[in-house]
C-alpha cells in the first residue's frame, strides 16, 4: 500500500508524493521501495502508485543479475591491490596470476567455484609447484575480495586442506655458504684474475652481507671514506619496463655499516669517476647493471677454481650463488662471536626469527670448535 502526502517545493507550489513497496529483490531477497515527485493532484498520485503496484514487480523479477567470472572479479580486485604495492611486488603477483591462477579459475563464474574445486587445484599446484600454497593464498585475495563487494558469502580456498611439503634434510656440503678456507680460496683465484672489478664487488658482498639488489644500487656517495661506513638505503628491482632502483620494502634494510680497511682500499682503486652519484657497479652506459652479469662472474671463478682442483687432484669446490655470499657473511660473523643482534642488524632483518632461521648454519670450523669446547669443559 503506498503512502502518499502533499509537500511544499522550493517555488512555493503545492504537489503530491508517494512512498510504495514494489517488491523483492531476486538475489538479496530484500524489499524494494521507491519515492514518487510532482503529482499536481491528489489522484494522479494515486494512480500513478496504484500502476506501479501492479506493473512494478513483475518487471523487478524479470531482472537478470548478469554473472562473473573470477577473471572479471580479479581485474577488480587488481585496479585496488596495485595502489598497495612497489612495482616489483605488483610484477611479481601479476606473472603469478597470469601464469597460473587464471589458468584455473579465470574462465569460472566466481560463485560457482567451490571448495571441492579449489581443493583439488591445490593438489595439483602442490604437486607441481614448490611454492603452491602462496599461490593459492593469493588466489584467496580475490574471493575475498567478492566477500567484500557482496558478490559471494564464502571463500572456498579458506575451507580446503594445504599439504604440508616434506623439508628436505641437507648436509653441510650443500649448504648455500663458503667457509673461512673455501671463502680465501675463492679471493685469491679472484684476486689473481684480470676482472679486477668482479673482486671487488664479491669482496663487498662477502665482507658485508649486503643483498644483490643493494649492492648493485650503492653509488659512490654511499660511501664514506673517513669514517668508513657503507649507507644503504636502496635496491635494484624489476618492473614491467625494465630494471630500477627503488627504496627498500622494511624500514630496518636502511643501514649504515662499518667498512674494514682492506675492502676500502680496494674500493678507492677501483674508483674511476668523480662523479659520487654514479653507481659504484654499473653498465656501459652509465645505467643499472643486471643482476646476470655477477653471476656470470662467479662462474667463471668457479670454472677456474675447479680447473685448478683437478690439476692438483682435489675435489671440485661446492657451488654457491650470488646470494650465498651473504649466508658466507653471517656464517663468519657467528663464528668470529658476534650476537644475533648483531647478525639482525647488520643484514637489514626487520625480524630478529629470520636471522635466526636462515643464518643457524655457522662454518665447520665453528662446529668443530663448539665439539672441542664442549670436551674441554667435560674434560674426561
Amino acid at each position: 500500500m503506498a503512502s502518499i502526502k502533499q509537500y511544499t517545493k522550493k517555488n512555493g507550489e503545492k504537489a503530491y508524493m508517494f512512498q510504495a513497496y514494489i517488491g523483492t529483490h531476486p538475489k538479496t531477497k530484500k524489499p524494494i521501495r521507491t519515492t514518487r515527485r510532482g503529482f499536481k493532484t491528489l489522484r494522479e498520485a494515486k494512480l500513478a502508485a496504484a500502476d506501479l503496484e501492479l506493473n512494478g514487480l513483475p518487471i523487478i523479477e524479470e531482472v537478470t543479475i548478469q554473472k562473473q567470472t573470477y577473471a572479471d572479479i580479479y581485474n577488480q580486485w587488481h585496479s585496488e591491490y596495485k595502489t598497495t604495492v612497489k612495482e616489483s611486488t605488483l610484477l611479481k603477483t601479476e606473472r603469478m596470476f597470469k601464469n597460473h591462477i587464471i589458468p584455473a579459475f579465470g574462465d569460472m563464474y566466481i560463485e560457482e567455484i567451490t571448495p571441492m574445486i579449489a581443493q583439488v587445484q591445490m593438489y595439483a599446484w602442490h604437486e607441481q609447484l614448490v611454492r603452491a600454497n602462496m599461490i593459492m593464498n593469493y588466489a584467496g585475495s580475490v574471493f575475498d575480495y567478492a566477500i567484500r563487494m557482496q558478490l559471494i558469502t564464502v571463500n572456498p580456498t579458506k575451507v580446503i586442506k594445504k599439504p604440508v611439503r616434506k623439508k628436505e634434510v641437507k648436509e653441510d656440503k650443500d649448504l648455500n655458504f663458503y667457509d673461512k678456507e673455501e671463502l680465501k680460496e675463492f679471493m685469491s683465484v679472484l684476486e689473481s684474475s684480470p676482472n679486477f672489478r668482479a673482486y671487488v664487488y664479491f669482496r663487498l658482498l662477502a665482507f658485508t652481507g649486503i643483498r644483490k639488489g643493494e649492492s648493485l644500487a650503492l653509488k659512490w656517495s654511499d660511501i664514506d671514506f673517513e669514517k668508513k661506513t657503507l649507507n644503504i638505503n636502496k635496491a635494484v628491482s624489476r618492473r614491467e619496463s625494465g630494471l630500477y632502483i627503488q627504496t627498500p620494502k622494511t624500514a630496518a634494510s636502511i643501514r649504515r655499516i662499518s667498512l674494514d680497511d682492506k675492502t676500502l682500499d680496494l674500493l678507492k682503486e677501483f674508483k674511476d669517476t668523480d662523479d659520487n652519484e654514479l653507481l659504484i657497479f654499473r653498465s656501459k652506459d652509465n645505467g643499472i647493471l643486471t643482476s646476470s652479469k655477477p653471476r656470470k662472474w662467479l662462474l667463471l671463478v668457479q670454472k677456474q677454481i675447479d680447473l685448478e682442483r683437478k690439476a692438483n687432484k682435489k675435489e671440485p669446490m661446492k657451488k654457491i650463488s650470488v646470494h650465498g655470499f651473504r649466508h658466507t657473511h653471517a656464517s663468519l660473523l657467528f663464528e668470529s662471536g658476534a650476537t644475533i643482534k648483531d647478525v639482525q642488524f647488520r643484514l637489514g632483518h626487520s625480524d630478529i626469527q629470520t636471522t635466526m632461521d636462515v643464518y643457524t648454519h655457522v662454518s665447520k670450523l665453528a662446529k668443530e670448535q663448539l665439539a672441542e669446547r664442549f670436551n674441554s669443559y667435560i674434560d674426561f
